[in-house]
């Protein structure tokens, strides 16, 4: 199956690149990437079905780079960046703008048949917008009108979204190095919070799953809200993920 991939050289985004090279389900993978950067090298992932597009304005979609990512079945929306390093402005444009900009042009793209849109969110986020952070207002303001679209216009409808609300994430190995702050205050948090954890290789394999599944809701579980389209950190730690999502049966359509 065709995917494409946002935010690959981030901890999120690095840790599902290396899962779709590794993955025989992932018969394609379009990268988007302001920039070029070598793939991972380890013998274990397939780079062959991988390719790297130059994307460097992601409030457009050209046509000719639509024609490129035209077929795929779903994305993973790992883009993002910090609300400390960049101005409120662009934090919104980041966090907001660009994922909603980039459903309403790819909802097309798969033939007529669904789109998965897989938003990776975080712990926080608040779609009523009511928490006091700018961080869980913005986040909860892209789920909204994610959430909305295919119900505003037909030309939306074939979107299937899903928001993944991952907690402090470990990053991948190997990979660029973690803020001081994070290496100092991390392994207590791990400790005393698991629940609010979500590392890489569980991560990745949830944001995974729900781009090559058929975009049916999740069941009802521990951690899955919204009518089953918002998945929470302890979902994502779950030894029984696959019993959550589709009752067991891991659906990957159209392979």
């Amino acid at each position: 199956m065709h995917l494409i991939l946002t935010g690959a050289t981030g901890h999120v985004g690095y840790g599902v690149l290396q899962y779709c090279l590794a993955n025989s389900n992932v018969t394609r993978l379009s990268i988007l990437s302001r920039r070029d950067f070598a793939l991972p090298s380890d013998p274990q992932y397939n780079t062959s079905k991988a390719q790297i597009i130059v994307h460097k304005d992601y409030a457009s979609y050209p046509q000719d780079l639509i024609d490129k990512v035209s077929g795929a079945a779903g994305v993973i929306w790992a883009q993002g960046i910090s609300q400390t390093q960049v101005s409120k402005e662009e934090y919104i444009r980041i966090t907001f703008e660009y994922p909603v900009t980039a459903a309403k042009a790819f909802a097309s793209i798969n033939n007529g048949k669904p789109f998965k849109f897989v938003h990776v969110s975080g712990n926080g986020a608040d779609p009523t917008e009511k928490t006091w952070t700018l961080y869980g207002k913005i986040k909860g303001r892209a789920e909204r009108a994610l959430t909305e679209l295919p119900s505003i216009d037909s030309a939306y409808s074939p979107l299937r979204v899903y928001h993944v609300r991952a907690g402090l994430v470990d990053p991948p190995e190997p990979h660029k190095p973690e803020p001081l702050a994070k290496r100092l205050f991390a392994p207590a948090f791990r400790m005393l919070l698991p629940g609010l954890t979500s590392p890489t290789p569980e991560l990745s394999r949830v944001l995974v799953d729900l781009a090559l599944g058929d975009g049916e809701p999740l069941k009802d579980a521990h951690g899955i809200e919204d009518n089953g389209r918002v998945i929470r950190s302890q979902a994502i730690r779950t030894a029984n993920w696959e019993d959550i999502y589709h009752g067991g049966r891991l659906h990957h359509a159209d392979l």
